[in-house]
C-alpha cells in the first residue's frame, strides 16, 4: 500500500480529478464551435498537445516536489518485449470494448456528438499531427491519471480497484463533450487501462495501448466506430478538407 499522500499531493490529485471534468463541462456549456475548430485541425492539435505536456510538467513538478518517485507511480519497465505486447492486447481489447459501447449506444437511440468525427484528421499532414498528438496524450495522460491520480487515490482509501474506479470515472467525464456515449466509453478504456497498470506494475502497456488505440481511430477507425450517428454532421468527402487541401502533400 503506498504511504499517504503529503496534503499537497493529495490535493493537486483532487484538483487533476475533479477540476479537469469540471472545465470540460464548462466548455461544453460555452458550446465550442466545432465546425470552426475543424477548419484548423492541426493548429488544434498543436494547441491540446500543448496543454497536455503543461499537464504533464505540472504533475511532473508536483511529484518532485513532493518526493514522490517515479517508482511510486510505475514509471518503469522490467520487460520492455513482455510489455509492449500487453499494450498490444490492451489496445485491441479497448477498440473491441469501445465498438460494443458504441454499437448499443447506437441500438438505445442515443446521439453521438460530432465532436468525434469532426475533428478527426483528414489530410495526411493532419494525420502525422495527430499521430505525435497521440504519443503526447498517452505520455501525459497515463503518467498524470493512472500514475499520480491512481497512486493518490490508492493511498487515500487505501483500496487499489476503487481507486481505479473513481480515476476511470474522472477520466470518462472529462471527455463529456462526447455527450453520455462518450462518457461511457471514455470510463470503461480508462478502467481498461487502470487494471492494466494494476496487473503489470508498469505504466508502459497502458502508455502503448492508449497510443495505438488513440491512433487506431483517428487514422480512419472513426468512420467506422462511429457509422451512424448525426450523419449530416460527419464531414465524408475528403474533397471538403475545411480549408486544409494545401496540407495533403
Amino acid at each position: 500500500m503506498p504511504e499517504t499522500p503529503s496534503p499537497i499531493a493529495l490535493a493537486f490529485a483532487l484538483l487533476l480529478l475533479i477540476g479537469m471534468p469540471a472545465l470540460a463541462a464548462l466548455d461544453a456549456r460555452r458550446g465550442a464551435n466545432l465546425a470552426e475548430a475543424a477548419k484548423h485541425r492541426r493548429l488544434l492539435y498543436v494547441s491540446v498537445g500543448a496543454s497536455l505536456v503543461v499537464l504533464g510538467l505540472l504533475t511532473l513538478g508536483v511529484a518532485a516536489w513532493q518526493d514522490v518517485t517515479p517508482a511510486d507511480l510505475r514509471w518503469s519497465v522490467d520487460e520492455p518485449a513482455a510489455a509492449a505486447l500487453w499494450g498490444l492486447a490492451v489496445a485491441a481489447i479497448g477498440l473491441a470494448l469501445a465498438w460494443l459501447i458504441t454499437a448499443a449506444a447506437r441500438r438505445a437511440g442515443l446521439r453521438e456528438t460530432a465532436a468525434v468525427t469532426l475533428l478527426m484528421p483528414r489530410s495526411p499532414a493532419q494525420k502525422r499531427g495527430f499521430l505525435v498528438l497521440s504519443g503526447i496524450a498517452s505520455v501525459c495522460e497515463e503518467y498524470a491519471y493512472r500514475g499520480f491520480g491512481l497512486w493518490a487515490m490508492t493511498a487515500w482509501t487505501g483500496n487499489e480497484w476503487l481507486a481505479a474506479a473513481l480515476v476511470s470515472v474522472s477520466f470518462g467525464l472529462g471527455h463529456g463533450y462526447q455527450r453520455l456515449a462518450g462518457i461511457v466509453r471514455a470510463t470503461a478504456l480508462g478502467m481498461v487501462l487502470a487494471a492494466t497498470v494494476i496487473w503489470t506494475g508498469s505504466l508502459f502497456p497502458a502508455i502503448v495501448g492508449h497510443f495505438w488505440i488513440n491512433a487506431a481511430i483517428g487514422l480512419g477507425g472513426w468512420r467506422y466506430l462511429h457509422a451512424g450517428f448525426d450523419p449530416s454532421d460527419i464531414d465524408d468527402n475528403p474533397g471538403h478538407d475545411n480549408g486544409d487541401d494545401e496540407e495533403r502533400r
